[in-house]
């Protein structure tokens, strides 16, 4: 059976062998978690033999690897589309994109809940790039500027994939979950998110305190911290700079 699974975007024609792979990998990881699918699993979804997965990516964590980037990718290249789209969006666009990118969803919903270096990797990156199409949203007057967008950056993922974590308790108060559920039944979740995102909670005049709060200083990088992985010249680079 030709295995035609391409991930976002997917062909109706069958992908080479890595890509097969890769996509097989992603949708496994997010599907069943890290631990519990083997080598013989993935070559199975992506109908290629055992020895052909390592051939191509060494090892389980050669190839968790190559997913991580993917995904990475995935993620930056939807938000960076969105973005850039001119007009409206409709409503069957957002639907047939985020249907494109459930198993990306899935895939860092298990990362996040695994924990370890490898989820640090992935959000670090995630944060890097939201920062260019936060940016560039902000040139083009969708949103707002932060007084300290790397904070700002951070936080609207965590709160992201924070939900996600909490997805059966979703199920549970607002009656969808976007890791279960199809997104055409995303109805209750998007629009609390967009009343949030376009509306607000606070009226600022009602915490004048909490006004002063946001104007004063914060340090974006806090002493004696170091990025996941870092090597022991970066990090010496990075105390000399704090210093």
């Amino acid at each position: 059976m030709a295995y035609r699974y391409g991930g976002v975007g997917g062909s109706s024609s069958p992908a080479p062998a890595p890509q097969r792979i890769r996509s097989a990998a992603v949708a496994l990881f997010g599907e069943q978690g890290f631990t519990e699918v083997s080598l013989k699993m993935i070559a199975a979804r992506a109908d290629v033999s055992a020895p052909l997965v390592i051939h191509h990516y060494g090892s389980k964590t050669g190839l968790r690897e190559a997913c991580d980037r993917w995904v990475a990718e995935q993620f930056r290249r939807a938000k960076t589309d969105a973005v850039e789209r001119e007009g409206d969006m409709p409503q069957n666009w957002m639907f047939q994109v985020m249907q494109e990118n459930r198993p990306v969803v899935r895939y860092m919903f298990r990362s996040f809940a695994a924990g370890g270096p490898e989820a640090d990797r992935l959000m670090d990156q995630l944060v890097e790039d939201s920062l260019e199409y936060i940016s560039r949203a902000e040139e083009l007057g969708q949103v707002k500027p932060s007084r300290h967008p790397r904070h700002r950056a951070a936080v609207l993922l965590l709160m992201t994939f924070g939900s996600m974590m909490l997805h059966q308790q979703m199920k549970r108060l607002i009656g969808t979950s976007p890791v279960d559920d199809p997104p055409e039944e995303w109805g209750p979740y998007i629009a609390a998110v967009a009343e949030i995102y376009l509306d607000g909670v606070l009226r600022p005049e009602a915490y004048p305190d909490l006004l002063t709060f946001i104007d004063g200083p914060v340090d974006s990088h806090p002493p004696h911290h170091h990025r996941p992985g870092a090597s022991p010249e970066s990090r010496f680079r990075e105390e000399q700079t704090d210093e």
